[in-house]
């Protein structure tokens, strides 16, 4: 570990990211509850994690532009566009226009930009280090994505209580301007340079997120997809109760602390994941997922509220390990010219559910209530290590750093 932080891109990297994750993690808390506060029910709640989750689904458009153009430059912008974007609400908060349909409106649109980060900064990690880094990388990595939100959503939830959600926006800012600065300090090799007409760099845009697909869909990555669909779908309507179901639990800072859970959940499994290097995924993923979804209905069921606190972090582990695992094993497994755009795609395709299940739950929600939905979106996890179990080539997915591409239809030519 000590060697990745003398690694001076790598430091960069994750420091931008975590700058970035600091505010984001505030602002998710802010303007969620912001807008269900607004808006008065989980369907406006639902209705907003439809539009923040909306462009997810759309990614695989970003994957190619990555391949072809400056990353470094394409984060910069994507900070500072996304820093301006957030600007529109305390402005029109201290001039009197506020409305739910302005933060419905500025939502997707940062979280369009956002899309940018993911698939940028997973290509980056393997031009900056070898092979055998990267699952240390990434697990430091989705602590710098996943870490901060323990902290920060408790302190957010907080802070909503006491001076508003409008000063968590203002952090928000401040922190993308930041990470722009890092971003900037980054030193980035091979970076291309276009001198194509415009029309052909559209044709070629359009051949490589051909040729994203295809790689995808024609391969055990195909059969992956299906687990990160039905995940995703449980997570968006896990984000649609949520303010409501915390809100019958003792309001705002309950939300905050629910989050808090879950992230540290979160956070715990990605921080374990070096440990899991050398054991199958399949077999993690089935038995994993299976406790995650037994935790998950305990934290519903159990009277406590602090039990409940427990058991959601608890169920949330699956998803922080799972994750770390699954980077590195689509790391290893790519073809590196390929990497940006077909994991762009996997995110696409993966999380197109997730803002339908963000706004089916948000309907169900606000028609029989939200702990009915927080108890039904369990079985999401459940689903998962069935799944895995019944399909022989996810069942027998190897270790990460055992993963021989030749195996799975990567040539060495693909390389």
């Amino acid at each position: 570990m000590k060697s990745l932080f003398r690694n001076r891109n790598f430091r960069l990297l994750i420091s931008a990211r975590l700058m970035t994750n600091m505010g984001d993690s505030m602002y998710y808390v802010g303007a969620m509850w912001l807008v269900y506060q607004l808006g008065g029910s989980a369907f406006y709640s639902g209705l907003a994690g439809f539009l923040i989750l909306l462009p997810q689904a759309l990614q695989f458009l970003v994957g190619p532009i990555v391949d072809r153009y400056p990353i470094q430059k394409l984060l910069i912008v994507s900070q500072i566009g996304q820093a301006v974007l957030l600007c529109l609400i305390p402005a029109a908060y201290f001039s009197g226009l506020l409305s739910v349909g302005l933060i419905l409106a500025v939502m997707p649109a940062v979280s369009f930009l956002d899309q940018f980060s993911f698939p940028a900064e997973n290509a980056l990690i393997p031009r900056f280090l070898e092979r055998d880094d990267r699952v240390t990388a990434n697990s430091l990595m989705s602590l710098a994505y996943q870490g901060t939100d323990a902290a920060f959503n408790a302190i957010g939830g907080a802070v909503l209580a006491t001076v508003g959600a409008i000063s968590l926006y203002l952090t928000d800012i401040g922190t993308f301007i930041a990470a722009a600065a890092l971003f900037k300090l980054l030193c980035v090799p091979s970076e291309p340079i276009h001198g194509a007409s415009f029309k052909h760099q559209v044709n070629d845009y359009f051949a490589d997120l051909k040729a994203g697909f295809q790689v995808v869909l024609h391969s055990v990555l195909g059969k992956i997809i299906v687990t990160g669909a039905v995940t995703n779908f449980t997570l968006g309507a896990l984000t649609a109760v949520l303010p409501a179901y915390a809100d019958s639990l003792g309001g705002s800072k309950s939300y905050g602390i629910l989050l808090a859970s879950s992230a540290a959940g979160s956070l715990t499994g990605a921080l374990a994941a070096p440990l899991f290097n050398r054991f199958f995924i399949g077999r993690l993923l089935i038995g994993s997922y299976f406790l995650g979804f037994c935790f998950w209905l305990l934290s519903a069921l159990v009277p406590s509220v602090v039990l409940k606190v427990v058991f959601f972090a608890a169920s949330m582990i699956p998803l922080g390990l799972n994750n770390v695992l699954g980077y590195t094993l689509m790391q290893n497994l790519l073809p590196q010219k390929l990497l940006a755009r077909s994991m762009s795609v996997m995110v696409s395709v993966a999380t197109c559910t997730m803002p339908l299940g963000s706004l089916i739950g948000g309907v169900i929600g606000n028609a029989i209530g939200s702990r009915f939905v927080f108890i039904i979106a369990s079985s999401g996890f459940l689903f998962v290590s069935v799944y895995v179990l019944l399909i022989p080539v996810l069942r027998r997915l190897p270790a990460p750093v055992k993963i021989r591409p030749e195996n799975f239809g990567f040539g060495e030519s693909d390389r």
